[in-house]
């Protein structure tokens, strides 16, 4: 059985069916203002208590999905869903966000929303941070040991309904709330902070 990662995506239908009807530039919707949201989760994480994370810039075509960039991504998977098609498992991320028109998603099944708030800023995470651009590096994946619950905070900044900046912290909801990872993210430039539970992959 093959296993790999997936990412939730709202939206993509409406943007296939635009692109199906062949809507024309000057019938499109008005160009939305900037908006900002700020929410606090707290996630189920699977009984091995390792999350992932995953991050990247937006990148060059590479010949694939008829020559267009690669948009940016950050993902948080806790591993406590998945889905089977056929002989393929994929597991649910719980928070991804992506540099298309509604490429946010929130897995509200195993993130509840919670009022308290943990600092968006990378205090008692290790500098300086690894940084990810279109052309260093590309992405950064890692995998970071936790309790059975982790609270998570996402700034997002969105433009027209497109992702433009996000801030994402993860702690540890047992161990005094330790923090686990920052990540201060955009689809030209990634800043990650990461703790000692951390591995790179």
């Amino acid at each position: 059985m093959n296993r790999r990662h997936g990412i939730w995506i709202v939206g993509l239908s409406a943007a296939a069916l635009a692109a199906a009807l062949g809507v024309h530039a000057s019938f499109a919707a008005p160009t939305l203002p900037a908006a900002t949201s700020d929410a606090t989760y707290s996630c189920r994480v699977q009984s091995q208590h390792v999350v992932s994370l995953s991050a990247s810039a937006t990148r060059p075509p590479d010949g694939s999905n008829n020559n267009k960039p690669q948009p940016g991504v950050l993902v948080l998977t806790t591993g406590v869903k998945s889905v089977t098609h056929g002989d393929t498992t994929t597991t649910v991320s719980q928070v991804g966000v992506e540099a298309v028109k509604n490429g946010v998603k929130i897995d509200k099944s195993s993130c509840r929303r919670v009022k308290k708030q943990i600092p968006l800023k990378p205090k008692g995470l290790p500098r300086p941070p690894t940084t990810v651009t279109p052309t260093l590096r590309g992405f950064d994946d890692e995998n970071c040991g936790t309790s059975a619950r982790v609270l998570v905070r996402l700034k997002l900044k969105t433009t027209n309904n497109i992702p433009s900046h996000a801030l994402l912290a993860v702690r540890d909801e047992g161990g005094k709330s330790r923090p686990v990872a920052f990540y201060n993210w955009s689809p030209n430039k990634v800043s990650v902070f990461i703790g000692t539970s951390c591995s790179t992959n």
